[in-house]
């Protein structure tokens, strides 16, 4: 070999040069890396507060997820030499520090929620409306000037008071029409007796069911002024009554309310959904008893609340407007069970979470299709499986007229969807809904159950994964039509069946025994073979206004006809 080629072939080969990591790209690594541990850190710190999740549970996933973390940080800021994995690395750090700062923000929100919904309103708001038909001149209050109101003191007294007071403060002066009946009322203003009327607004809904040309009230008519004003809220239920000591060893009763409305739950409202829900933790039973919204009842009335008329016979939907505590305590009376808590929801708290959940998945039997909900004119259902979102949820818990049964097929509803609605709750897709159900709990509902009950039902969920069985019952009675003292007029009502009462008792009272509720024999379905309840013990309330529910002394079915009675 030549000389030549010796030199040749023992030249070095040159390196490539590493490229130089920028100073920025290491500060910024170093930065993300500070602000990840500390996002983690204050994580982890919040959840331990939380005090939601078994410590079997948390430990090993808090100890992985600080382990990784800093695995993560140490590589990237001392074993990263090339630029490739720096840039990596620094991705990864900034996707972990806005991950930690997306939990940290949920698990604060989540420790809010817990002391919005235990922290019940100590205010009541009530909204009382001057209603004027469209089209007759009358757009504001100046308008009202030197025209006839009509009004029905016994739907709330204060109310009306305080919007006359009102409106004699702004100079303007009107004429009174007073009537005795909801149903007197409306067939002055529609026939010209009176220009307007002044009306809490609670009974908006009521006047929507009496069908006929009252059906599109609220399309027909424009509120041109409100009085709004707020009272105390009844402080019966103390913190200590009826509770139990822990709700993941001992057995108890839930009422859920719902509310017939949108939006704030700092409004009193009908009771449309009454279900109470006894569960036994022990036996992992689940007992949905649901009483129709128009049982005829005594009305129970907290202490503190004026212008209940306690002891009088009306609708249980209508209790509601007194409050859940009304609603609770005539429950109590009626069936002679305790009640431990309460849960109160409205229309947008069942539209929101069954949103968040994307939706439940309800069975419908054959012959129970809806083309269209009556409720919000949304999409119906078909026979088998039917996904639903919040609104057609919403539409299908409330639908009645679409069934033979009427109520009794929509409260079968109602327990359906709640079901459902459970079932998704516990399912492992809520993982990824997290974020989306958290924010729909807000303002969704409201309970006196403690919020470290709370938590701790949930932390026995997480770490027992109990396999719940649910059991139904439906309180039945016969359709009537009575004298409801809060209306001061006819209605239709359900007169319960004294054999559903005593069963519904009977099966709640089993389950709290560790027992199933089927134990218990259900009652017959020939009305032949069941008893009325005797109502005939409280008050005659068929005499308030001199033995007729009509001003003009005549028979208000002669006077406009079936119709008008059906709500």
């Amino acid at each position: 070999m030549s000389k030549k080629q010796i030199q040749t072939n023992s030249r070095k080969v040159p390196r490539k040069k590493r490229r130089r990591i920028s100073p920025f790209l290491v500060i910024l690594c170093f930065i993300l890396s500070i602000a990840s541990l500390a996002l983690v850190g204050y994580l982890v710190f919040q959840l331990f507060q939380l005090d939601m999740f078994p410590l079997t549970l948390l430990i090993p996933v808090v100890s992985v997820v600080i382990l990784l973390t800093l695995m993560i940080i140490l590589f990237a800021n001392f074993k990263c030499r090339r630029k490739v994995s720096k840039v990596f690395m620094t991705l990864l750090l900034a996707a972990l520090t806005t991950g930690y700062g997306f939990g940290n923000y949920y698990v604060y929100g989540l420790t809010n929620l817990f002391n919005e919904v235990t922290n019940l309103t100590d205010k009541i708001a009530h909204r009382i409306n001057v209603y004027a038909l469209n089209g007759s001149g009358i757009e504001d209050i100046e308008d009202l000037d030197g025209q006839t109101v009509g009004l029905v003191l016994s739907l709330n007294e204060e109310g009306i008071q305080r919007c006359l007071n009102d409106l004699e403060s702004q100079d303007i002066s009107i004429e009174t029409n007073e009537y005795y009946t909801l149903s007197d009322l409306l067939y002055g203003f529609y026939n010209g007796q009176v220009d307007s009327i002044i009306l809490d607004e609670t009974y908006e809904n009521d006047i929507h069911e009496m069908g006929g040309d009252y059906t599109n009230f609220g399309v027909a008519t424009q509120s041109i002024y409100q009085t709004v004003y707020y009272t105390e809220r009844s402080t019966s239920q103390d913190e200590s009554l009826n509770r139990v000591s822990s709700i993941v060893t001992d057995p108890f009763t839930v009422l859920i309310s719902g509310n017939d409305s949108y939006g704030s739950l700092n409004e009193n409202s009908r009771s449309d959904v009454n279900m109470l829900v006894t569960i036994n933790p022990t036996t992992h039973t689940v007992l949905m008893t649901s009483l129709p919204r128009d049982l005829y009842v005594s009305i129970t009335c907290p202490s503190g609340v004026q212008a209940c008329p306690e002891d009088s016979l009306n609708k249980l939907t209508h209790t509601g407007q007194y409050g859940v505590e009304a609603t609770d305590e005539t429950i109590e009376n009626l069936l002679g069970i305790t009640v431990n808590y309460t849960v109160r929801v409205n229309f947008s708290s069942l539209v929101n979470l069954v949103d968040a959940v994307d939706g439940i998945d309800v069975y419908v039997e054959e012959g129970l299709e809806v083309d269209t909900f009556y409720a919000n004119g949304t999409e119906g259902v078909k026979e088998g499986w039917n996904h639903l979102e919040g609104e057609r949820a919403l539409a299908y818990a409330r639908e009645r007229y679409a069934y033979v049964d009427g109520d009794a097929q929509r409260v079968k509803n109602q327990q359906q969807v709640l079901e459902a609605l459970i079932n998704k709750i516990a399912s492992p897709s809520m993982l990824l809904n997290f974020g989306d159900f958290i924010d729909a709990l807000g303002g969704a509902f409201e309970t006196n159950m403690p919020a470290d009950q709370i938590r701790s039902f949930i932390r026995y969920e997480f770490a027992m994964m109990p396999e719940w069985k649910f059991e139904n019952f439906t309180i039945s009675g016969s359709v009537s039509t009575e004298f409801c003292t809060i209306q001061g007029d006819y209605a239709s009502v359900m007169i319960p069946y004294v054999e559903y009462l005593d069963a519904a008792t009977e099966k709640i009272q089993a389950v709290l025994d560790g027992e199933s509720s089927e134990s218990i024999e259900e009652p017959s379905t020939d009305p032949y073979q069941l008893t009325l309840w005797d109502f005939s013990e409280y008050s005659d309330t068929g005499d308030v206004y001199g033995g007729s529910a009509s001003i003009y002394g005549q028979d208000p079915y002669a006077l406009y006809g079936d119709t008008t009675y059906g709500y």
